[in-house]
């Protein structure tokens, strides 16, 4: 199994990089990107931190049975 802090660290990378993106290329930007790639973005940034909330969610249960 991956080690649990390096499978937060992925997350947080790519949520870090998914939010880098949509800074650079969203709405705000000069030239924003098509709203489809945006939404996809807005979208995958959403899952990443469901994702990482309900790993970490996991991590305390297990902690806690241990």
């Amino acid at each position: 199994m991956t080690d649990p802090a390096e499978m937060i660290a992925w997350l947080d990378r790519r949520i870090d990089s998914a939010n880098t993106w949509l800074d650079d290329h969203g709405h705000g930007s000069k030239k924003p990107r098509p709203e489809n790639e945006i939404a996809t973005k807005e979208y995958d940034v959403a899952r990443f931190e469901e994702i990482r909330a309900a790993y970490v969610k996991a991590l305390e249960r297990r902690g806690q049975a241990a």
